[in-house]
């Protein structure tokens, strides 16, 4: 297992105003290929900070990773702690300031002078180039210790980690890792804990990590080469159990999956939505190629909206209430015929903080799907803020869609 610390530097971050993705994608990208992050700190815009943090980096790793300080200003001094670290000299480099220049000058813009301090590298280290910024990032070894600089913004660090960085740490990895992702849905952490709970202990050669967000569960398992046997007997179990609720790796999304499908066999969806406000909609459209696909999306909120534009009959309102089973299931139908779409789907509820009563309490939704002549209505009650009921909604909307259409087309 190769080690590696991380250093981010930067008072934005220490002090909140920008938060620190990238060493969540640096320890991510490092469990995949069978290295591992064991030590993150954050310091501020200090030459003394960055030492201090470095000597503390070093008694985890003999491999750093800084992220941030190499910009053009007086406040970035990566390049200078690092430097006083090590004892070593900064030195000019025409190169450098050449490719500096070359960028300017294709935006058409003169080069500020400040920018030349991003021509200096480490007398005995290298520069790693920069494809989308001015910031080169930079590279040492000395002292049976190694050092990589990065840059700050994300777009920047990631192409420079992929490109040069994890060649570098594959080839001081001994063995090659191998790893698999599931993505659930429609199934909450603790649920799919249960239905596995036994795998821990049966593959204790693998490494199982859950990751949850509001509206999935990811597992990703990994293990060295030898296990892969394991690793494939393992999957075929963990699917059996939670099989239902996997949509694919950890990459795959759901509204890119629903477009998918529909555009294979030339479907056409509409929505009609009142408590999510055109999120599930947006989530749609959100998918390179949703016009093929997406025909309309109306937000029915208020019961005027659903009586004009959905036909909702004004006695169905009264006697059962907006958020219902039975006006759930009218708003999608109408929106069938009214659209002539092939798939409609409906969401109604509460999503608070304040609307619910005893027999409808916040969180309350009804979600309508009509698929060809046949529709169903669910209903949940989710928790959290009205942002998380929201979300969580519009997702559910999207793992009924989903799991219909997989039913049918598969």
């Amino acid at each position: 297992m190769l080690d590696i610390s991380i250093l981010a530097i930067g008072n934005e971050v220490l002090c909140g105003k920008i938060v620190n993705t990238n060493s969540a994608y640096i320890a991510e990208a490092c469990e995949k290929i069978g290295a591992k992050v064991v030590y993150q700190q954050v310091v501020a815009d200090s030459v003394n900070e960055i030492v201090k943090g470095l000597k503390q980096a070093y008694s985890y790793a003999d491999l750093v990773l800084t992220i941030g300080g190499l910009g053009p200003t007086v406040d970035d001094l990566t390049r200078q702690g690092v430097a006083t670290f090590f004892g070593e000299r900064l030195v000019y480099d025409e190169e450098l300031f050449q490719t500096l220049k070359n960028y300017f000058g294709r935006m058409n813009y003169p080069m500020p002078s400040s920018n030349e301090r991003q021509a200096y590298r480490f007398e005995n280290g290298s520069a790693i180039p920069n494809p989308n910024g001015t910031a080169p990032g930079l590279f040492l070894e000395k002292n049976n210790q190694s050092i990589f600089l990065l840059p700050g913004p994300p777009n920047e660090l990631k192409a420079m980690f992929s490109k040069n960085i994890l060649s570098y740490l594959n080839e001081k990895i001994d063995e090659p890792r191998i790893s698999r992702s599931y993505r659930l849905h429609g199934i909450g952490e603790s649920h799919a804990e249960e239905k596995i709970m036994k795998l821990y202990e049966k593959y204790p050669y693998l490494t199982i990590a859950p990751y949850c967000s509001i509206s999935y569960v990811d597992y990703v398992v990994s293990t060295i080469q030898r296990y892969e046997k394991s690793l494939n007997d393992f999957e075929e179990e963990f699917l059996i159990q939670l099989g239902e609720y996997c949509i694919g790796d950890q990459t795959c999304k759901l509204n890119e999956e629903i477009v998918r499908i529909l555009t294979e066999n030339k479907l056409t969806l509409a929505t009609a939505e009142s408590c999510t406000g055109g999120l599930l909609a947006s989530e749609i459209v959100n998918v390179e190629g949703a016009s093929k696909i997406f025909l309309e999306g109306v937000v029915t909120y208020s019961n005027e909206s659903k009586i004009k534009r959905l036909t909702i009959n004004p006695d169905m309102l009264v006697e059962y209430g907006a958020v219902s089973e039975q006006v759930a299931k009218a708003m999608s139908q109408n929106l069938k015929s009214i659209t002539g779409t092939d798939v409609t789907i409906s969401i109604t509820g509460i999503a608070g903080p304040s609307g619910g009563t005893e027999l409808k309490p916040v969180g309350l939704v009804y979600i309508g799907l009509t698929l060809g002549d046949k529709t169903s209505v669910h209903s949940y009650i989710f928790s959290g803020n009205r942002e998380k009921i929201r979300e969580r909604t519009a997702t559910r909307a999207m793992f009924l869609l989903y799991t219909e259409l997989k039913a049918i087309y598969k």
